[in-house]
């Protein structure tokens, strides 16, 4: 049996069920999305108490942030969400307490990619313009308008990172018409985008002298780096904040851990706070942009995730050998087992 679908809909349940499993849902858990208990049931959904739902042997969710929840498992149960557990030390300890075998989505590695970090990265990158621009316009914003008007000098952004986050973000900014500029991390990384690079946008390589440069020139900052740990070293100081234009905008789309890219941003942020403000510089740090528009997300991951929720099944319910799933393993009987995990256990000196 699988457990809560949790926004993942019909089509995923009719491919489960295709599949040979049976797929359990407590009833009322697509009203998120304006789904129903009776499309479900059209579906091939068995609608149970959420009991019932977490005693299944692999548990199915979306987003997973309560560590409490955890405790509603057993050892030996399966579970697959996004969990991005790394940054979050409870959450660490209790994947290791409970040992049950969690697997995160964003680290399914599948050839040369992270299928499953596309379709949210992406939208993030369209969000980080959306949030931006309504942060331009914050009474202490400059008053820019990220859209081309006749006789007005088009809104410049800069946009530090070029994976599905960066390109989704450079691809809205230009289609709006403001003069974009991408930084991307290296050569080669660059020499990849600049395939799909829109018309008219610049990319660099980044360094930190082509950042302070550009710093100085745009209304808003994209930060859509890949990877920023506790020790990935501060791209944006308070100091660099001073070479900014007055009520600048920084939206930090990935959010990292520690110092990280960004630290004047502070702790992240709720996507309905106000933006902070720190040397006149608006900053607005959200890692839960696809959130906002949960049927678009629920759309997009639906369609990207499918595939690989029928081997996870496959991979749990039936001792199926996949070394895409396994990829994506990040605790397993009371140990955490993926690198990046264990690298940030140590860091908040959990023994792993």
């Amino acid at each position: 049996m699988i457990g809560s679908l949790q926004k993942y809909g019909g089509n995923s349940a009719r491919a489960l069920g295709r599949a040979g499993f049976t797929v359990l849902a407590q009833s009322g858990i697509a009203g998120g999305v304006y789904g129903t208990d009776d499309e479900l049931r059209a579906a091939g959904v068995h609608l149970v108490t959420a009991e019932r739902v977490w005693a299944a042997p692999l548990v199915l969710r979306y987003k997973h942030t309560d560590a409490q929840e955890l405790d509603r498992l057993h050892p030996g149960q399966g579970i697959g969400a996004l969990f991005h557990a790394e940054g979050n030390p409870l959450l660490l300890r209790a994947l290791i307490s409970s040992g049950i075998r969690a697997y995160s989505y964003e680290f399914v590695h599948d050839g040369d990619t992270f299928p499953l970090a596309s379709p949210g990265g992406e939208i993030a990158g369209v969000q980080a313009v959306l949030v931006g621009a309504r942060a331009l316009q914050h009474p202490a914003g400059r008053g820019v308008l990220i859209a081309a008007v006749t006789g007005a000098t088009p809104a410049g952004v800069l946009i530090i990172g070029c994976g599905h986050v960066g390109a989704a973000a450079a691809r809205t900014a230009a289609a709006l018409g403001a003069q974009v500029t991408v930084l991307a991390h290296t050569t080669a990384s660059a020499d990849r985008y600049r395939t799909q690079t829109p018309e008219g946008v610049r990319v660099e390589i980044n360094t930190p002298e082509r950042l302070r440069t550009w710093l100085d020139r745009v209304d808003l900052v994209i930060g859509a780096i890949l990877v920023s740990t506790h020790d990935t070293p501060p791209m944006i100081t308070e100091s660099d904040l001073g070479l900014m234009r007055p009520g600048a905008v920084i939206v930090d789309a990935t959010c990292g851990y520690g110092a990280g890219y960004l630290p004047t941003a502070g702790p992240v942020q709720r996507i309905d706070d106000p933006p902070r403000v720190v040397r006149g510089i608006l900053h607005v740090k959200v890692d839960t942009l696809p959130a906002a528009t949960p049927l678009t997300t629920t759309q997009a991951y639906t369609t990207a995730i499918i595939p690989y929720l029928v081997r996870l099944a496959n991979v749990v319910l039936r001792g199926a050998e996949d070394p895409v799933i396994a990829s994506a393993c990040i605790a397993a009987d009371h140990h955490l087992v993926h690198p990046v995990c264990r690298q940030h256990a140590g860091v908040y000196g959990i023994p792993t």
